[in-house]
């Protein structure tokens, strides 16, 4: 088997700050092949931004600061790059679209000057691939690709003048047009709506095709997740808690979170007199409860579970889970 193009190993990425140490991510496993679309869910608050902002080196230092483990891209460790090698990565070999697309255009500056800048600094400056006249045809190229009528008008447009999914399409061009190897794309439907949302996703997997990028998607969404991905993460208060392919995940979960979110989602043509919830509350990162951190929500939680921090199994092929009701390990 060919090597992942991005391996995550005991990631741990903490915020100190004066009333503690948050646990962000606090341990974290997975990796995405070459043309995958793997996707990371679960909770507000769980660590999926976090993690993809460890991936990039992003983290606001201080308070926060990655402690431990590796982030392997095409079989180098990004936490051993400096910033200016990890500068030149971010946009040429991996790319990330954020969740508010109206937060993150510049008002001030045309959209055609905001596509044109990543070309210019990497693609003419850096690498030489093209000159400086080709920019503007090939920040055309890109508004074609992502769908925008009439690129060559709208080019010299500002973003107010864009509606909520064409400003996601053309932060999805910016993001594309260093022919990354990866794209990160965090809750980037959140900002529009179910119409305009099915057209991003649409795109993402058409442009997948195209070029043959991986996708790592991280949302709340597990319709998203059904529609888009080819394997799924499921993360709970900073650690993954299962990890399948898309089928076995929806058809056979494992671990009682996954269980439980799947069963709160909504399903067409059941009657239902109230929506199935998850008892209690998330954590605190701050301080977790010992053991397991979903046995004070668990329906199933037996004593080893508020003790010990279960390790991920293997249930089945491919299909990873971190409960004692599958052997789980323990670290004491």
């Amino acid at each position: 088997m060919s090597e992942p193009l991005l391996k995550v190993q005991g990631l741990k990425t903490h915020f100190f700050l004066e009333r503690g140490v948050v646990k962000a991510v606090d341990g974290v496993d997975f990796e995405i092949k070459k043309g995958e679309i793997f996707g990371l869910v679960g909770e507000t608050g769980c660590g999926k931004s976090v993690t993809s902002l460890s991936i990039l080196r992003l983290i606001p230092s201080p308070p926060g600061k990655i402690v431990e483990g590796e982030v392997i891209f095409e079989g180098e460790n990004l936490l051993k790059k400096s910033k200016e090698e990890m500068r030149k990565i971010r946009g040429t070999k991996i790319s990330m679209i954020f969740q508010d697309p109206h937060t993150s255009l510049d008002p001030v500056f045309t959209v055609g000057h905001q596509i044109a800048e990543p070309i210019e600094l990497h693609q003419v400056i850096e690498q030489h691939l093209i000159s400086a006249e080709e920019v503007p045809r090939k920040v055309i190229e890109m508004l074609k690709l992502v769908r925008i009528p009439d690129p060559e008008h709208r080019v010299v447009e500002y973003p107010h003048m864009f509606s909520g999914g064409m400003k996601q399409r053309t932060m999805i061009a910016m993001m594309l047009s260093c022919n990354p190897s990866l794209l990160i794309a965090d809750e980037p439907t959140t900002a529009v709506d179910v119409t305009i949302q099915a057209q991003i996703l649409d795109l993402m997997r058409e442009l997948r095709q195209k070029l043959g990028m991986s996708i790592l998607i991280i949302t709340h969404n597990l319709g998203v997740i059904a529609e888009m991905c080819d394997r799924v993460a499921v993360m709970y208060a900073g650690n993954i808690v299962e990890q399948a392919d898309l089928k076995t995940l929806f058809k056979s979960p494992k671990h009682p979170y996954t269980h439980a979110l799947l069963e709160a989602v909504p399903k067409v043509g059941t009657k239902k007199g109230k929506l199935a919830s998850i008892p209690g509350m998330v954590p605190s990162l701050i301080t977790p409860p010992p053991g397991c951190k979903f046995h004070p929500r668990c329906p199933h939680a037996m004593d080893i579970c508020r003790k010990k921090f279960p390790q991920m199994s293997e249930i089945e092929k491919g299909q990873l889970a971190r409960c004692f009701l599958y052997g789980g390990g323990a670290k004491k």
